[in-house]
This record gives structure tokens, C-alpha cells and sequence, in this order.
């Protein structure tokens, strides 16, 4: 059996397509999915003899919205995929298949090789928020985007 390599979790990348390519990360969170159980410990009923029914059914997986802070630079594509996708015109949004994306974040080994690959499923930006701005800070700066979406596969 070959021997698994362990990952580090300070080399990765996120990249939407088409458009946000490459983007330096610096933090992910959210990458997670949750199929939470319908009846869990709850007696659903009791029957003759006093019998208790205790049933445990899976229900529809949800997805928790993921947040990505980026490292700030002058390309705009996280910026303006926000806008195009929160335009509110009279009621009107434009949360459409064309503005959907399919988004990833990728773990990359020392040598600079692809290891582990999440994909989103149709991600859309429902939250931007741009870089903390100080006189005597010494940080880069970063802007900040959550994402909602259909689906998280592991792909590698």
C-alpha cells in the first residue's frame, strides 16, 4: 500500500471560471457539507407493550456558505463578479446561470504540485468586502468573499 502525503494547509489557490484566476489566498473557511439526520433520538411514537419507536433518517445534505479572504491586487474580477451578481433593479437580481460559477480551491504541495482539489458547484459571491485600510499598518491588504452554492466535491 502506498504511503499518503500529508498536506500542508499554507499552499493554495481559488480560481473561479471564467474570469477570477489565481487568486492568492490567504484563508479559507466553510468547505463543508452536513446531512443531518431527520427523527435523530426523538421517539417518533409508541406502540403496543409500550414499545418506543426510535428511527434515524438522513435528510438532504446542506452546504455552509465559504469564505474566501484573497490577497488585495489591482485586478478587479472578484469585485465586479460580486456587482454583476447583486445588481438590484427595481427587484430584479442577477443571480442567473450566466453569472454562476464554477469555483475551486486547491492544496499544493512543496514542489509546487496540485494534491487536493474542492470544486463549488455553481458558486455566486452573496457578501464582498474590501481591505481594512491603516495609516501604520504593515499587512497586505486583502478583500474578502462568501460564496453560496449547490455542492462541494472533493476531486482530488
Amino acid at each position: 500500500m502506498p504511503q499518503e502525503e500529508v498536506l500542508v494547509s499554507c499552499r493554495f489557490y481559488f480560481e473561479a471560471s471564467p474570469g477570477v484566476t489565481e487568486k492568492m489566498i490567504l484563508e479559507v473557511s466553510g468547505l463543508s457539507a452536513e446531512s443531518p439526520a431527520a427523527g435523530g433520538d426523538k421517539v417518533l411514537g409508541s406502540g403496543k407493550g409500550a414499545i418506543n419507536l426510535r428511527q434515524a433518517a438522513p435528510t438532504r445534505v446542506k452546504f455552509t456558505p465559504v469564505t474566501v479572504k484573497i490577497v488585495a491586487t489591482t485586478d478587479r474580477a472578484l469585485y465586479d463578479w460580486f456587482q454583476n451578481c447583486n445588481k438590484n433593479e427595481g427587484g430584479k437580481n442577477s443571480w442567473s446561470s450566466q453569472n454562476r460559477k464554477e469555483a475551486s480551491i486547491s492544496v499544493l504541495d512543496q514542489a509546487g504540485e496540485m494534491k487536493a482539489r474542492w470544486e463549488l458547484i455553481n458558486a455566486y459571491p452573496t457578501k464582498y468586502e474590501g481591505p481594512k485600510l491603516e495609516a501604520g499598518g504593515t499587512d497586505v491588504a486583502n478583500e474578502t468573499i462568501t460564496l453560496i452554492h449547490e455542492g462541494i466535491k472533493r476531486v482530488m
